[in-house]
């Protein structure tokens, strides 16, 4: 499997962190192109990329405008074009009632769907309440955004590549640096670390490879899995 980064910048800058890749779980033709998270910045940036065709399934993480803020837009044009898209993870009703321009302009995931995307509760900012976590195909640990590790969970022990965020400073928002490199030697060695705020990234660029992390991820990269 072939995860491309559509984005791997915070939640102001650059380009909001999104993942595509390719779901051959259904075998031959049935392969989907799966998106997770779908914000303010990632509809131009498929556009760009040639990818707005290629988007089958997409998952959301939670509701703020980095991770959703492209989804109805996504999904509009997809039924236009008479293929609906498929959205998993968290519950994005209300918000297509509240923005999109027809009621039905997603189908919600099947709850056989081979990518059974696991939610797991994360905190993020304590005044906003809770976020999630999504743990995908039983291979793709996604920390969304989370103020606690999830290094040191069953998830990420099964996981086969995990991208979680980072941050140097705003503890109360995004797991920090130190607290990842708290997780064991093999464990780092599979996470790649997104969502990085821009005046951050040299830091952590060179902080990461010394402390073990498999990566710290750039936009348009490709990863290997």
């Amino acid at each position: 499997m072939q995860i491309k980064i559509i984005g791997s910048d915070s939640a102001f800058e650059g380009l909001n962190t999104s993942l595509f890749f390719i779901d051959k779980s259904g075998g031959g033709e049935n392969s989907r192109g799966v998106l997770v998270d779908c914000g303010f910045t990632v509809f131009p940036e498929l556009v760009r990329l040639g990818l707005l065709g290629s988007v089958d399934v997409v998952l959301i993480s939670h509701l703020h405008c980095d991770h959703t803020g492209s989804l109805c837009t996504l999904g509009v044009k997809r039924r236009k074009q008479g293929n609906k898209i498929i959205v998993g993870g968290e519950d994005v009703t209300e918000l297509f009632k509240l923005t999109g321009i027809m009621p039905d302009d997603f189908i919600p995931m099947a709850s056989d769907d081979p990518l059974n995307p696991k939610m797991i509760r994360t905190g993020h900012i304590p005044q906003h309440g809770y976020n999630n976590a999504l743990f995908i195909a039983d291979k793709i640990l996604y920390s969304g955004d989370t103020n606690e590790s999830l290094l040191d969970t069953e998830y990420a022990r099964r996981a086969k590549i995990i991208f979680h965020d980072v941050a140097l400073s705003t503890p109360y928002a995004h797991t920090t640096l130190e607290e990842l490199n708290a997780a064991a030697p093999e464990i780092k060695a599979k996470t790649w670390l997104v969502h990085i705020p821009t005046a951050e990234r040299a830091e952590i660029e060179r902080l990461a490879p010394q402390m073990g992390f498999a990566g710290v991820c750039y936009n348009g990269q490709e990863i290997e899995i």
